[in-house]
């Protein structure tokens, strides 16, 4: 594939917050030869420079202020990858395709996307679904939808595997276990899940911010600020077990988790709520609930070895970012022909 394809992504999350799957597909489509234009609402970070290129070896991939034009970066066709909130964008300019990258159930804490689900299936002419819940939801109303979960940023987050220069502000645990969870500190996490941990382990939590903040009362759990992308895999390294305690609600069914990926790339052991997402990757999670989860971490340390760590970055390479945006490229080439 070469770059007679531009990907423009509206502006709907800022670039630095929770390097998500946004940010990770448009640097994927980019690496597969697509050409990526990222518009940035810069509302939580500001952006110094109104355009610049965030991977030397990526001159195909721009981010750009909301402020600026994104025609002159447009090469070749015309694709808008939209989220649940960007069906404006699509009404305001031409192109050759809009496709819906559905990432979330409009249930629970998203359910007020439930009016604009329906509206983005009749803006786009396809649909990727990020769970097999939501691939369901849009294939039985009729749209064509394909099932691309996330993925591994693999070799951003090996290197965690290996002990890397300790960050200061970990607690100090004095060669005791410490068991981690990084993410949005959000009203989905399982805090019973967490408390039940810290029973019997050191744990540290990472992603307060004003946008995301929860009380943690328990004397063994350690809350960090969330911190930027490029340092998590300095934290995850000294994790030896990592933590995915979500409440088991309507909307959690739609939920592909990256941090699940983001975990087993430094081949750590995962503790998990029982996810529906997660089910498939049986032989290299553990599931868990508040009864049994202190257990169930015991058991995951004493059984991590060599073999198992390999076993789990294996199956992070089989699921990179890149392989996704092969083919979700693949399927929209296939719509651009049919036009």
């Amino acid at each position: 594939m070469d770059s007679t394809i531009t990907i423009v992504y509206p502006p709907a999350i800022d670039y630095r917050f929770m390097h998500q799957r946004p940010q990770q597909m448009m640097k994927a489509l980019a690496q597969a030869g697509a050409n990526v234009v990222f518009i940035n609402p810069a509302d939580l970070y500001d952006q110094e420079e109104p355009v610049y290129y965030p991977f030397e070896e990526l001159p195909n991939f721009v981010i750009i202020h909301r402020s600026v034009d994104f025609k002159p970066y447009v090469k070749g066709k015309l694709v808008f990858w939209c989220a649940v909130n960007q069906g404006w964008f699509i009404d305001c300019y031409e192109h050759d395709l809009a496709v819906f990258d559905s990432c979330d159930l409009a249930k629970g804490e998203f359910s007020a996307w439930k009016d604009v689900v329906p509206v983005m299936e009749r803006k786009t002419q396809l649909i990727f679904a990020s769970a097999e819940a939501i691939y369901r939801e849009h294939a039985e109303r009729g749209f064509e939808t394909v099932l691309l979960p996330n993925g591994a940023d693999f070799e951003h987050f090996q290197p965690a595997e290996r002990r890397l220069e300790r960050p200061l502000d970990l607690p100090d645990t004095e060669g005791r276990p410490l068991i981690g969870y990084y993410g949005a500190v959000s009203p989905w996490l399982d805090l019973d899940l967490i408390n039940a941990v810290a029973d019997r382990f050191d744990v540290v939590v990472i992603g307060e911010s004003p946008q995301y903040k929860r009380d943690f009362t328990h004397p063994n759990i350690t809350v960090l600020p969330i911190k930027d992308y490029s340092e998590l895999p300095g934290y995850l390294s000294w994790f030896d077990a990592a933590l995915i305690p979500f409440l088991l609600t309507e909307m959690i069914e739609g939920c592909d988790p990256v941090k699940f990926y983001e975990y087993i790339s430094a081949g750590k052991p995962v503790i998990a709520s029982d996810m529906k997402e997660l089910r498939k990757f049986g032989s290299i999670v553990y599931t868990a609930d508040a009864g049994n989860i202190a257990d169930v971490t015991a058991r995951a340390l004493m059984e991590n070895n060599p073999m198992r760590i390999r076993n789990r970055q294996k199956h992070a390479r089989r699921n990179s970012w890149l392989s996704r945006a092969r083919i979700a490229l693949a399927h929209i080439q296939i719509k651009l022909d049919e036009a």
